[in-house]
């Protein structure tokens, strides 16, 4: 199965992953993206940041915090 790393961008910061996690697939990756996004919303984190997914050097989506507000 493949690892995926879920950088945190904030505006020209990147805060890389350096463990990722072994999910089934990408669409799994996503779904864990939202979530982790969506914890760090109601944890207070500022709405300017995102969750970059990366897999094997590729960038695949990018979750916006914004995305995830109540």
């Amino acid at each position: 199965m493949p690892r995926y790393f879920f950088h945190f961008r904030v505006e020209a910061s990147l805060f890389k992953d350096e463990d990722g996690e072994v999910l089934a697939d990408a669409s799994v990756a996503l779904q864990h993206a939202r979530r982790i996004a969506a914890e760090l919303v109601h944890g207070g984190e500022s709405t300017n940041a995102a969750i970059v997914v990366v897999e094997d050097g590729r960038q695949l989506f990018e979750v916006r915090l914004s995305e995830c507000g109540d």
